[in-house]
């Protein structure tokens, strides 16, 4: 993330980009006008008019992030046609590329919101298995189309609460690299991402049940993350070792997690860790309704416990900023400390 955000500076807040509301993307392909290229996926797609979709002069199903995925969408997309994408994680960083690598206008428009992907400036792309985050564009536009969101399931908008919950263990991780000299802690950043995390924690019922409120607080939070990290050259406040491990169990175990559930079991199990009151990481969660149990996300003792015991080695081996992976050693009994009610 340093790297693809090294000296860079928004030229507008990430708020100013959104529109928010009911029913506006069919308003949003109008304006945009015809021979876009869309990048989608089914879901999404199926939920289009056939009247937007006639628009669009070129049509992409974004599959993967993996480098050869995007360079084989690069090569069939026509050169300098606005981008627009519609669709989950995978689809917003696939059109950021794709306007990245082809000097294009750029309209996002997420169709959940399980991560925060719509609002970044770089793109998680991976390689043999290792995330790293590369480029730097901005978006013309982000829609939240609530009624579009709407039709996905539940279970992924209410995900959306992964990347904000995080800021609870991102910030003591952060702060800990300051001590120790190994990262540059900010109070006053700081301040404002905890602020983020109290908006999140007020409405943890209400993402339970994807209420319009639920899904503009996310949106925003999102966008308010989104400039402290610009700003910062870093996302430390938001993305610690709780990210940490939901990267290595996607290295080890050879899946792709719905990212937001993923790093709200991280959350849990490194507050934990951390000694970082763990019942309110867990509360916010669970009255969240977001599914952070192992149980739900498939995954089962061994594999969790073998994730935690190599953790420290991932962490170290992809020099990932300082957190608590670095002073607690996961070992025999606190492996059990941390999972021994889970699964």
């Amino acid at each position: 993330m340093l790297d693809a955000l090294a000296g860079r500076v928004l030229s507008r807040p990430t708020r100013e980009a959104l529109l928010i509301g009911s029913g506006v993307l069919s308003e949003v392909i109008e304006a945009v006008g015809p021979g876009f290229t869309l990048v989608t996926q089914p879901g999404p797609r199926a939920a289009l008019a056939e009247i937007d979709l006639a628009r669009a002069g070129a049509i992409f199903e974004a599959v993967s992030l993996d480098r050869a995925a995007l360079d084989d969408l690069v090569a069939a997309a026509p050169a300098r046609s606005r981008v627009v994408g519609i669709g989950g994680g995978v689809v917003m960083d696939a059109a950021k590329w794709l306007a990245l690598s082809t000097g294009s206008p750029l309209v996002l428009v997420p169709s959940i919101l399980s991560v925060d992907a719509c609002v970044t400036n770089s793109v998680a792309v991976r390689d043999r298995g290792t995330v790293s985050y590369q480029g730097f564009i901005e978006a013309d536009r982000i829609v939240l189309d609530v009624d579009l969101v709407r039709t996905a399931p539940a279970r992924l908008n209410r995900a959306g609460i992964g990347d904000l919950l995080s800021i609870h263990t991102a910030l003591w991780d952060w702060a800990s690299g300051g001590r120790v000299g190994a990262a540059r802690f900010d109070e006053g950043v700081a301040q404002l991402a905890a602020a983020v995390l109290g908006t999140v924690d007020a409405l943890a019922d209400e993402i339970a049940s994807v209420t319009e409120e639920a899904l503009k607080a996310m949106l925003v939070g999102y966008a308010d993350i989104n400039d402290m990290t610009v700003a910062s050259g870093h996302a430390q406040m938001e993305e610690g070792s709780e990210h940490y491990l939901g990267y290595f169990l996607e290295k080890l175990t050879g899946r792709a997690f719905v990212h937001g559930e993923i790093v709200a079991l991280g959350t849990v199990l490194m507050s934990r860790l951390q000694g970082n009151d763990p019942a309110r990481a867990q509360g916010i969660a669970d009255r969240s309704g977001v599914e952070w149990r192992p149980a739900q996300l498939r995954l089962s003792r061994r594999e969790l416990t073998d994730a935690l015991r190599g953790l420290q080695e991932f962490v170290e081996q992809s020099g990932l900023p300082h957190s608590v992976v670095n002073e607690r050693p996961l070992d025999g009994p606190t492996l059990a400390e941390l999972v021994g009610d889970l699964v």
